[in-house]
């Protein structure tokens, strides 16, 4: 079964320059999740026909089952699993992590779901700012990525359900799992046979950061108040743009040997820097 498994795979990361930038500064916007328990929900995608292509599919639905503390049920499962084909995914193909996470956030904020509980929303963050995912893991939060394995990753994580090496030379497949909070090691992976391998959750020895095999964008779903979300996804716009021309004014400002155009571009990130920061505390106050 193992050789058949490592097969599954999903066709990369394909984040989007739209996509919500979760930083230090704003995780304290993030709600702490209310379930008091350790409770984590497991999902095999091997058991059914229709869905051992879908790793994509498994990731953001775990999260979203951890972060409510609820069971989706597997013909919902399937249901945005058939969903997925009328948004450009090939018959019978894998999908890209980003497009999942987004497609089902999407089919929540749509479903009976939203109606008992709130709406989601998603935010992207950098793989090696350790710090900030520690704080994330600390909320109790499930994060959706994904990683490029091949048989090497396999027999590591088999030998003693611990993931120790951090290097896995030229990879053969491409797969989408949760990463969730561990206390001996830096955190452990949550994958998507559960009742099929010995262990569906294993450790990891070293910080992801080190990692060579992990996608540099992971993605968290998050609580969203009804009232709130329009405006959330307004100034989380906004936040996305600013980031993007601070970033592209610093690189202009290096490049340029004009010293009237240097001063103009760094007054004019001043200002997206201030906005930034007012957007940021918006942000709080909403959430």
């Amino acid at each position: 079964m193992e050789e058949e498994i490592i097969k599954d795979g999903c066709l990369g990361l394909w984040e989007k320059t739209t996509d919500y930038i979760l930083t230090e500064w704003l995780l304290d916007a993030l709600p702490t999740l209310y379930q008091q328990d350790e409770i984590i929900y497991q999902y095999n995608q091997w058991k059914q026909d229709w869905s051992k292509k879908s790793c994509t599919l498994f990731s953001p639905i775990g999260a979203i089952s951890d972060l409510w503390n609820i069971e989706i049920e597997l013909a919902e499962i399937k249901e945005r699993d058939q969903e997925s084909y009328n948004k450009d995914r090939r018959k019978d193909s894998w999908w890209l992590v980003a497009l999942w996470v987004d497609h089902i956030c999407d089919c929540w904020n749509k479903s009976k779901h939203w109606k008992e509980l709130w709406k989601v929303a998603y935010y992207s963050f950098a793989l090696k700012d350790n710090a900030l995912l520690q704080k994330i893991f600390a909320k109790r939060y499930t994060v959706c990525t994904g990683y490029q394995w091949n048989s090497t990753y396999n027999a590591d994580k088999n030998k003693d359900w611990i993931l120790n090496s951090t290097i896995f030379w030229t990879f053969t497949y491409w797969h989408a799992v949760n990463t969730i909070r561990w206390i001996n090691t830096p955190a452990r992976i949550k994958d998507n046979y559960f009742g099929t391998t010995k262990y569906n959750i294993y450790d990891v020895e070293h910080e992801y950061k080190d990692l060579s095999c992990f996608y540099d964008r992971w993605y968290i779903i998050t609580k969203v108040k009804e009232d709130n979300l329009e405006r959330i996804k307004e100034l989380n716009e906004m936040n996305t743009i600013l980031l993007t021309l601070i970033e592209n004014n610093s690189r202009m400002r290096h490049l340029t040997k004009d010293k009237n155009y240097q001063k103009e571009l760094h007054e004019a990130n001043e200002l997206h820097r201030a906005k930034q920061k007012d957007v940021e505390q918006q942000l709080i106050l909403l959430s």
